[in-house]
């Protein structure tokens, strides 16, 4: 993440396709630096940067924070707020496996808050599971209610194996806008990904404007923004950082931008 806050990276308008993919980060409201993997410390932030990032109420631990959050009286509440990071999975221990049924009893002082602020669903690891169907069947049916905007997590090689899992999401949930909040080709090295630097490039270069002319993915963002290649001995190897160590633009970067212009 550029903003070193939590895992989702960032993407750019793609100015030449009909469907603006917007360019924002996100971010956990807690403040610790838990999700910085790499220094332990918060990096670095540009004003710009912090003020057009996307909140995320990390697990049930987050719920009064975020209840404050968006019903404040005294800061502009967000546009938005995610709804849980990962919940089915448990990434590195840092957030609790929480049951769909169990997160919908926690969300619900959420989902009842007088707030302008509009929800995103729970991002789920396993994307195309049972667990968003439990948890809408148990908050009352809240997405398409409270709750209008669907979230996902997508990591595969094959991008053809991605755009069907986008659209066995779509056919899930027809009339919900679609985010894909952490995208590449791998998330983890057990996972096998053996791609150079050209081909998670021509990775990206290949779906994005797939993603986009399916016309109800409304943004989609990169993991990583940071610096963090998934194999620190062979850092090169599926490397989906957007930066370098220094914190200049990595050549996927400089790939993924020049699709803006």
């Amino acid at each position: 993440m550029l903003a070193g806050l939590l895992r989702h990276g960032p993407v750019f308008r793609l100015t030449k396709y009909p469907i603006g993919v917007v360019g924002f980060t996100q971010k956990s409201i807690s403040q610790t630096a838990t999700y910085n993997l790499q220094s332990g410390a918060p990096a670095a932030t540009i004003p710009t940067m912090d003020s057009a990032q996307i909140s995320i109420c990390m697990d049930p631990t987050d719920v009064e924070d975020a209840l404050s959050l968006i019903t404040s009286d005294c800061a502009p509440q967000p546009h938005y707020l995610e709804l849980f990071n990962e919940p089915d999975f448990s990434y590195m221990g840092f957030t609790p496996l929480t049951s769909a049924q169990d997160a919908a009893a926690a969300l619900q002082p959420i989902l009842e808050a007088n707030t302008t602020t509009q929800f995103i669903s729970p991002a789920l690891a396993f994307t195309n599971s049972t667990w968003l169907t439990d948890f809408n069947n148990a908050c009352g049916e809240c997405i398409g209610k409270q709750i209008n905007i669907v979230s996902a997590h997508i990591y595969n090689t094959s991008p053809d194996a991605v755009i069907a899992m986008i659209q066995q999401l779509h056919s899930q949930w027809p009339n919900q806008r679609i985010w894909i909040t952490e995208l590449a080709p791998s998330s983890d090295p057990s996972q096998g990904c053996t791609f150079s630097e050209q081909d998670v490039i021509n990775w990206m270069q290949t779906l994005l404007p797939q993603i986009v002319n399916m016309g109800y993915v409304d943004r989609v963002f990169w993991n990583h923004g940071e610096s963090n290649p998934l194999n620190p001995n062979n850092p090169g190897l599926c490397n989906p950082s957007l930066t370098n160590a220094d914190g200049s633009a990595s050549p996927l970067l400089q790939a993924y931008g020049a699709m803006c212009n």
